[in-house]
């Protein structure tokens, strides 16, 4: 009887004691969040530069995420993924960032409704029309799917979902979730940024107009203060003569070349040639041959003929050098042409336009990783040269299904039609853009008179800070289309064909800029690649019955054997005590 009472009171006591373990548990677990990210890619772990911005806030950032409600499936997964991206950052700084979701359609009365859509988009956030399914048939719905960031008193729109289409996409919805990261904490560290890099593209000698780079100067400008600048002979316009300095201070961080078409003066060449010695960094995006699609509108081929740039001695001193070509490739646009004589039943078919290679990225780096393939057109070929102390990194090159034409070059439609055979003999892809690091030597070593070099205010420098350049064999390549009789651009990769973007030039001249101007927090974000690991649709219905039964009876199988086990070891203890 006493055995039996002192086993019961046992019994008891690890009950109580065990009870009181979990609750002390869960008391420690309310004021700590513990997490462990047992993913491959680490999907869950913030990157360190977000780690380093969030413990660098000075004062509260608040969050308002419009993405609450009645949500389709993929919104809301994507409003998770916001809710969970928010908690971990506010694990570094609890008391730094607040976050609130709302619903923006949450309001009975149609006007006000009406009027907090319309502040909304004021404020800068795009809305999406969705297709809810309803016992009664399908209805419209307006969402928001955005955020507004505020800090100290300075509010700046984010769109977290990424699409031009009017029914958001599942895939759309799983590359939103990919670049989450980089919208939340590029918006912050550009609220909380003193001071912006400075970013001018050149001007002066025919390069691509406002309008036709007005996208990518929309997206610079969120992190740079983006201008146009004019040399024009002029020895002060890219850098200042500081008195008793020894050279000479650059006025802006890093310059645009876009797609020039006339010559560079000697003087001019001079003075980009000291702005990149006193460390200033430079995208060149340069066409070498006089190539236009316009000009086969009215006629039915034309002669592209070599630019005379004369910057050919400057890029070689640097380490590379633009061939006077052009490259055709098989993987390429395509091009719709009426196949048809002139009248009312003219037809248009799509043919593969080789003069408009679409570069798929292969390298590792992270300018290029993590990108959709980019557009080019008329694009010419490039050799690197060895130069001491310049390191070259490819990052875009042709396929290996490539033919180079030397200049002149006839460009006729008609060339769809011949068989050019690029897609049957693979040979070695052709480079069309490299990236240059290092101590670059002056072009102009060796080449200027004694007296020149005497004046003050020259401070010639003939060798270079450390610096980088890039070189892209392609000037539209950050050409957005424009719609002239609209007054209207499209975004930077946009396809008419297919009516929305679909290349990946934007977010090349982002991370091309990004890394230029070191800004390794942006580009380690924008370069982060999320494996987001979808179902086979086909075993989802082949095997349908068979996952049924075993998520339905596998819970309840093991609760029969947990039940017995119990009772097995519940016996043997009692049998034994007896």
């Amino acid at each position: 009887m006493k055995n039996a009472m002192g086993l019961r009171l046992r019994d008891l006591t690890e009950l109580l004691a065990g009870m009181g373990i979990v609750v002390l548990v869960l008391f420690i677990g309310s004021f700590t969040h513990l997490r462990a990210d047992l993913t491959s890619e680490k999907r869950f772990t913030l990157t360190p530069a977000t780690h380093q911005l969030v413990d660098s806030l000075k004062d509260v950032v608040f969050v308002k995420v419009f993405l609450e409600g009645d949500l389709p499936a993929d919104l809301h997964r994507l409003s998770l993924a916001t809710r969970e991206l928010l908690d971990e950052m506010r694990v570094d700084a609890p008391d730094k960032l607040e976050y609130a979701f709302e619903d923006p359609s949450d309001h009975p009365d149609e006007k006000t409704r009406n009027e907090v859509f319309a502040e909304l988009e004021k404020q800068g956030l795009q809305y999406t029309s969705i297709r809810i399914r309803e016992k009664s048939g399908f209805s419209e719905r307006i969402v928001f799917p955005g955020a507004l960031i505020t800090y100290r008193g300075k509010t700046i729109p984010v769109q977290l979902l990424k699409t031009q289409l009017r029914q958001p996409d599942a895939d759309m919805v799983n590359r939103s979730i990919n670049n989450l990261e980089y919208e939340v904490a590029g918006a912050i560290r550009q609220l909380t940024r003193i001071e912006k890099p400075r970013v001018a593209f050149l001007e002066g000698q025919g390069e691509l107009a406002p309008m036709e780079v007005q996208d990518i100067t929309k997206a610079l400008g969120e992190n740079y203060d983006v201008t146009r600048v004019r040399i024009d002979g002029h020895i002060n316009s890219l850098s200042d003569h500081v008195k008793g300095a020894r050279y000479r201070l650059n006025k802006y961080d890093a310059l645009i070349v876009a797609k020039p078409d006339s010559t560079f003066s000697k003087k001019d060449q001079y003075i980009l040639d000291q702005f990149i010695m006193n460390g200033g960094k430079v995208l060149w995006l340069l066409d070498m041959m006089n190539a236009h699609l316009d000009s086969l509108r009215s006629r039915q081929f034309s002669i592209a003929t070599p630019l005379d740039l004369d910057l050919d001695e400057m890029l070689f001193a640097y380490g590379v050098r633009i061939n006077k070509d052009l490259l055709l490739d098989a993987s390429c646009a395509p091009i719709e042409i009426y196949t048809t004589p002139y009248g009312n039943q003219r037809k248009l078919e799509r043919f593969p336009w080789y003069f408009e290679p679409v570069l798929i990225p292969h390298s590792d780096h992270p300018i290029v990783t993590n990108i959709d393939p980019v557009h080019t057109a008329f694009v010419s070929s490039m050799d690197t040269i060895a130069v001491d102390s310049i390191r070259k990194t490819l990052l875009l090159t042709t396929s290996p299904y490539n033919r180079v034409l030397k200049n002149p070059v006839r460009i006729s439609l008609a060339i769809v039609d011949l068989d050019l055979g690029l897609d049957k003999k693979g040979g070695s892809p052709a480079p069309v853009g490299v990236l240059l690091e290092g101590r670059f030597h002056s072009a102009f070593t060796d080449r200027l008179p004694p007296k020149f070099l005497e004046q003050e205010e020259i401070a010639f420098r003939e060798r270079g800070r450390r610096t980088a350049q890039i070189v892209i064999s392609d000037g539209d390549v950050i050409a957005n289309r424009v719609d002239p009789d609209k007054g209207m651009y499209y975004m930077l990769g946009y396809d008419r064909y297919a009516g929305r973007k679909i290349y990946g030039n934007r977010e090349l001249i982002i991370n091309a800029m990004n890394y230029l101007l070191d800004d390794k927090s942006l580009i380690s974000l924008r370069s982060r690649t999320i494996t987001l690991r979808q179902l086979d649709p086909e075993r989802i219905v082949d095997e349908r019955s068979k996952w049924q039964m075993i998520a339905v009876g596998a819970p309840v199988l093991l609760t029969l054997l947990a039940g017995l086990a119990f009772q097995y070891i519940r016996r043997r203890r009692y049998s034994r005590t007896a």
